[in-house]
């Protein structure tokens, strides 16, 4: 491995103390570990992503200590608590690390963002679209797990391969399906000669516990 590639590969993986590093086509991974990079760092830290920057309430004093602050009989408001003051301290550091977690060829994107939630929310819309193209891609990722058919002449492996790939990309595109969900599509989805091999396989209770690879181990 080259050294520009072993760079490139730290930045996007992030480390202990280094945001993940947002690179083309690899959102969906990035993502995953930017929340958990900044979970790690603290709870209130991923509530300022999910949430927004936290907004004090603040209330008047009673009218005799606002007479005894201001010499008079004008208002004040109280001070932010020690509980507000950290929840904007954690503002303030999930906004930096998820500005370090974007390239220099996506920011100026997030220029004009005021938070770590309008990054994060700028950024899922850009890499995952609207709703209505999310539900389009979710349509098209089933109807490719539902009518997966090995290709006449393939080999087991390259039919492995397909339905894996197509397996694969399930959770980015919003749904999961279970390992014997995904195991019986794949038999299914197998030519004729492999029908004895099926009915065997289907018959054991392991379909509903073993991953696709080692299904396709003990074909």
């Amino acid at each position: 491995m080259s050294h520009a590639l072993s760079l490139n590969v730290s930045n996007s993986v992030g480390g202990s103390n280094r945001a993940p590093l947002l690179v083309a086509n690899e959102y969906h991974h990035w993502s995953r570990r930017m929340e958990r990079y900044l979970r790690r760092l603290g709870r209130d830290i991923w509530r300022s992503v999910e949430e927004g920057p936290h907004v004090p309430v603040l209330t008047p004093v009673q009218a005799d200590e606002a007479t005894t602050r201001l010499g008079g009989g004008q208002l004040a408001l109280n001070r932010p608590t020690k509980d507000d003051l950290d929840k904007m301290e954690s503002d303030v550091i999930a906004f930096y690390e998820i500005s370090c977690g974007v390239a220099p060829g996506n920011f100026d994107i997030i220029t004009n963002c005021k938070s770590a939630k309008e990054i994060w929310d700028v950024l899922k819309n850009m890499y995952e679209g609207t709703k209505q193209a999310q539900d389009k891609k979710l349509t098209t990722a089933l109807n490719e797990f539902n009518n997966f058919k090995a290709h006449v002449g393939e080999c087991l492996e390259d039919s492995y391969k397909s339905s894996n790939m197509i397996v694969a990309k399930l959770p980015n595109d919003g749904t999961v399906r279970s390992n014997h969900e995904t195991n019986l599509q794949f038999l299914n989805g197998l030519g004729r000669h492999w029908t004895i091999a099926k009915m065997i396989v289907q018959g054991d209770r392991k379909i509903h516990s073993l991953s696709l690879y080692k299904l396709y181990g003990e074909l």
